[in-house]
């Protein structure tokens, strides 16, 4: 796990008496949530100066995935109080089978629209099976935060590799499940996948009596606004921002 990762973590676990806790800015005493909120503040400084510049279609549609949560934290491990657990037989999934699947499937759909994108006129249009990654590859068993950050990464792969398609390509055609669609159809596809399970997820720890502190509000937004610095190529910019949270959260954190 990262500084960043450790520290989004811990962010989203913060209360309102947590957030009060006093923190120093520029010798005067503000409080934790301060510490958070200017880091915030930093980050949009970044995003404005970078919105400026001209993005390709494909650039811009990924970027609407930034809304989700890049590196969802980890939910308390006890809950207040669990009133049932997810159920295979009520069609629902763990948290963990969430993160693994949205994993699995934004490296499948990254791969996918790669192909798209450069397979010759000659070759299928369908990608082989074999060449994309299953959930049984994943392992399953790890802490939550392996599953979310193997997805963040997978997210920031994507936006380096499909996110740069020429306006010609964007109608290449492809298949998505069993219907004759085109790549910027797919591209549309990363935010709704993230979007959705995004939702599930926050169910399922609502099934299990949880309910998000004013932290995990915080921690959201912030990975959010990161995100989007990262989708709009600023990968150094984001990396910067991240370890300024990680560096400010370690001098707000009680020896």
């Amino acid at each position: 796990m990262t500084e960043f990762d450790a520290a989004l973590s811990s962010v989203a676990a913060l209360d309102e008496d947590a957030l009060g806790r006093p923190w120093s800015f520029r010798g005067q005493m503000m409080d934790v949530r301060y510490a958070l909120y200017r880091t915030i503040e930093d980050a949009q400084e970044v995003h404005v100066r970078l919105v400026g510049r001209s993005l390709p279609e494909s650039r811009r549609i990924l970027l609407v995935r930034a809304a989700g949560v890049r590196r969802p934290a980890r939910p308390p491990r006890r809950p207040a109080r669990r009133p049932h657990r997810p159920s295979a037989a009520r069609g629902e999934w763990p948290v963990r089978e969430v993160l693994r699947h949205m994993w699995v499937v934004e490296r499948r759909y990254a791969l996918q629209t790669l192909y798209a994108l450069e397979r010759a006129d000659s070759d299928p249009v369908r990608i082989a099976d074999h060449r994309l990654p299953t959930a049984a590859q994943m392992d399953a068993t790890g802490a939550s935060t392996r599953s979310s950050r193997g997805s963040g990464e997978a997210r920031a792969e994507s936006n380096r590799r499909p996110g740069d398609v020429a306006p010609a390509l964007m109608t290449r055609p492809t298949i998505w499940a069993r219907y004759d669609v085109d790549v910027r159809f797919r591209l549309h596809r990363f935010a709704a996948h993230v979007i959705e399970h995004t939702i599930q997820c926050e169910k399922a720890l609502a099934a299990l009596g949880w309910q998000p502190t004013e932290g995990r509000h915080i921690a959201r937004q912030f990975a959010a606004l990161v995100g989007e610095i990262e989708g709009l190529g600023a990968h150094a910019e984001a990396r910067e921002i991240e370890h300024r949270l990680a560096e400010r959260w370690a001098s707000a954190t009680p020896a």
